[in-house]
């Protein structure tokens, strides 16, 4: 089977003779709902692999069927669906069978099914163009094409003749697209309608956020992307999306089946096959082009927001409308607008566990950290997923990138910090001017020397990790705060200010 010709993971059922066929080619409607099983960030949807990802697609499908046994055959399903995870409802009848066939038009797979039929050669010579046909039956293939010209048997492409067979008949039991089957027995004949479900993989999605500072410095306008991925070569037109935040629990087993392709390859006797570069390979091209196999790659952008909403322990953004979640495509969709968010800016230092200050380089420069609180009376109050922020801020006439960070998921109500980077004009200069140790107990006394060379005033926070067991601060120029695993001083200077913290602590290895 050929994945270049849109031809993968298929269930077809093996009706008998007697079972009439109904066939929907194409579902009326679709909705899509898409999964990431980890928090993939936007630059690596690209190079997602089609078993990854998640996604739960619903077709909705009229049918007409016959009373008795029916083989009944949906076309055009996604090509990385998990078969065990389809669900048929609508029939009235019960469905008896479902079997797999992977065998799906390709050059190899159309090659292995005529085997014993009549086909067409057409052969161009290198020299003057000349076009030449006859007739043949093959014999074998596709590894190793055998042709019978009335009883005199070739390899095909061993000669080094530009080569191609042309098939005047589509062989049964091939199809051109990805197709669904199975065999019921329907009481009574009509025309239903029916919702097909299943889980499909290769899509995937991803969340980006850009905060824009104001010009007044305390309040940022954060806005948040939906990026979509679908790397299957299904296409779902209009259909109603949404998209599950939150770190979905997967069986690794949920994926499509395994699909063993068939390639036309030469296999000629005594001899090793070489082919030029130009022209190109003499191998068979068949001469049918299958509708909309390939599908065009584009980005678009949705102008309105997703909307949020509750899904158990997890949140579902469903898009304001409906789109086109088109093969081998990459788009985005707003889901965030919150103008107008407060911030606080603060200077955070935070001391190395273990290592001692470097004399030799007593300066070093804080982070740069935006603090944004997650509540609607702070200006947020929606759960964010995780995601990577782009922080511009005024500078020269317009904006700026301050700095980009990465951020998990955050639920309503704790914290937002971005750390954009490092403040050049504010040193921090810690050094250890006491150090002794008896027995298993560390005492060890830390002054830091704080200046503040911007031009206006600052909120430092200076962090001394707790290290090692009955860890204590014993004395200290000001009194410190346990936050996160460690002893927090929270300094505010003035423009030109210089300050010095001293403190005293213990621990044991």
């Amino acid at each position: 089977m050929n994945r270049g010709l849109g031809a993968l993971a298929l269930w077809a059922l093996a009706a008998s003779p007697a079972a009439a066929q109904a066939v929907s080619d194409a579902p009326s409607a679709a909705s899509v709902t898409i999964y990431r099983d980890r928090n993939i960030a936007t630059g690596d949807l690209g190079t997602l692999d089609p078993n990854q990802g998640l996604a739960l697609i619903t077709e909705t499908r009229t049918v007409e069927v016959p009373a008795g046994a029916s083989r009944i055959a949906f076309r055009g399903v996604a090509d990385t669906m998990v078969p065990e995870t389809v669900a048929v409802e609508g029939l009235p009848g019960q469905v008896v069978e479902r079997n797999e066939d992977f065998d799906l038009l390709s050059p190899g797979s159309l090659v292995a099914r005529s085997v014993g039929r009549t086909v067409r050669v057409v052969q161009t010579d290198r020299g003057g163009g000349k076009v030449s046909e006859r007739q043949a039956v093959i014999r074998a293939g596709p590894q190793g094409v055998l042709l019978d010209f009335g009883g005199r048997l070739e390899a095909l492409g061993c000669d080094g003749v530009p080569t191609r067979l042309v098939f005047d008949h589509e062989p049964a039991g091939l199809g051109d697209k990805p197709t669904f089957s199975v065999l019921a027995n329907l009481p009574q004949a009509g025309r239903y309608t029916v919702k097909l479900s299943y889980l499909a993989t290769g899509f995937s999605w991803s969340a980006d956020y850009v905060a824009r500072i104001r010009p007044e410095g305390r309040t940022l306008d954060l806005a948040g992307w939906l990026t979509l991925s679908n790397k299957s070569s299904a296409g779902f037109a209009q259909a109603p999306t949404q998209v599950v935040a939150g770190e979905l629990e997967r069986d690794p087993a949920t994926v499509p089946p395994r699909v063993e392709t068939q390639e036309i390859t030469p296999e000629c006797w005594g001899q090793e096959v070489r082919f030029a570069a130009a022209p190109p390979l003499p191998v068979p091209m068949v001469e049918r082009r299958a509708a909309n196999m390939i599908q065009e790659v584009g980005v678009t952008a949705a102008k309105r927001q997703a909307v949020l909403s509750e899904l158990g322990d997890y949140k579902l953004y469903t898009l304001p409308e409906p789109t086109t979640v088109a093969a081998r495509q990459t788009k985005q969709v707003a889901f965030l607008d919150q103008p107008a968010v407060p911030f606080e800016r603060v200077y955070v230092y935070r001391l190395d566990p273990y290592a001692a200050p470097d004399p030799e380089q007593p300066q070093q420069a804080p982070d740069v950290v935006l603090r944004l609180q997650n509540k609607a009376k702070f200006g947020l109050g929606k759960p964010l997923p995780s995601g990577t922020v782009s922080v511009m801020e005024p500078g020269g006439g317009g904006l700026v990138l301050a700095g980009q960070q990465a951020v998990r998921d955050t639920p309503v109500g704790l914290p937002l910090e971005l750390t954009i980077g490092r403040a050049m004009d504010i040193a921090v200069a810690p050094r250890v001017t006491r150090d002794l140790r008896d027995a298993d107990l560390h005492t060890r006394s830390v002054a830091v020397a704080i200046a503040n060379g911007k031009p206006g005033p600052i909120l430092l926070e200076f962090h001394q990790p707790r290290i090692g067991r009955s860890f204590a601060i014993t004395s200290a120029s000001g009194k410190p705060t346990p936050k996160a695993g460690d002893e927090v001083w929270t300094l505010r200077l003035r423009s030109g200010e210089r300050a010095q913290l001293n403190y005293v602590m213990t621990y044991r290895d």
